[in-house]
């Protein structure tokens, strides 16, 4: 399957499913040896950040949904059921048709396995620092379902900042972290201020304080733009009011 038909796919997502303006792009766009941080709202931020970036982001997926003999598997339990909220026969057979789709379609986008809890996990690492020895830009979406801080958000897993230590002892680079704050109640999707390793720190005061920047960044933007919506139509409200008051008259 060409890149074009993703292109495709990913037209069709954001007219008929996502429509999430995404501001700030241009700082991903800039950058090489990055990683973007997203949090991940179920099917939602993956699905609003790839279809415009298939050709400049290269993402971590669960590598399940790479491998064609545990994809429909995994579809249907996170993807079908969770979300789409099908059960039986139907989840099943629209989970075998989905799984083919997006195995493809990780293949072409040469999305990045991750080996959870896995000896395998060192090949994510490999593949992922062969990127970014290219120049080339990660998106990750670290997020510990099991540490909600609220209905929407979640702290972070940290095994991806690890890219930053490995990188520099390799190369000398230094790797750039860009928040990502994805908000699926306004669609609005925010990049905000980057963080760079410190390779003159020890790895583990960098994990921490990188983990609490993106942590910090992520919820203060995703909280801004719903307080930045709520007052844009609070704003609206006087105008509409007074337009009623001038039919009426």
């Amino acid at each position: 399957m060409s890149r074009m038909i993703w292109v495709v796919l990913g037209k069709i997502i954001k007219t008929f499913y996502i429509k999430a303006r995404i501001e700030g792009l241009n700082k991903v766009l800039r950058g090489t040896n990055a990683v973007v941080v997203a949090n991940h709202l179920g099917s939602f931020g993956p699905l609003a950040m790839m279809s415009p970036l298939t050709d400049k982001l290269y993402p971590w997926v669960v590598h399940e949904v790479t491998d064609l003999k545990t994809c429909a598997a995994y579809i249907r339990r996170d993807f079908v059921e969770r979300e789409l909220k099908l059960r039986s026969f139907v989840s099943r057979e629209l989970s075998l048709i989905i799984g083919r789709i997006c195995v493809r379609l990780m293949n072409d986008l040469k999305a990045i396995p991750v080996y959870r809890r896995s000896r395998d996990v060192l090949k994510t690492f490999e593949i992922s620092l062969g990127y970014l020895k290219s120049k080339k830009a990660l998106l990750v979406f670290p997020e510990n379902n099991e540490s909600k801080r609220s209905d929407e958000l979640c702290l972070l897993n940290t095994g991806f900042i690890r890219l930053a230590r490995w990188l520099y002892d390799t190369t000398h680079r230094v790797l750039t972290f860009y928040p990502v704050a994805i908000n699926k109640k306004v669609r609005r999707i925010r990049v905000g201020q980057p963080i760079r390793f410190d390779p003159s720190n020890s790895y583990g005061e960098e994990r921490i304080r990188i983990k609490e920047h993106l942590e910090r960044s992520i919820s203060g933007m995703y909280r801004a733009l719903e307080r930045e919506k709520a007052e844009a139509a609070a704003a609206h409200q006087p105008h509409r009011r007074h337009k009623v008051h001038e039919q009426a008259a």
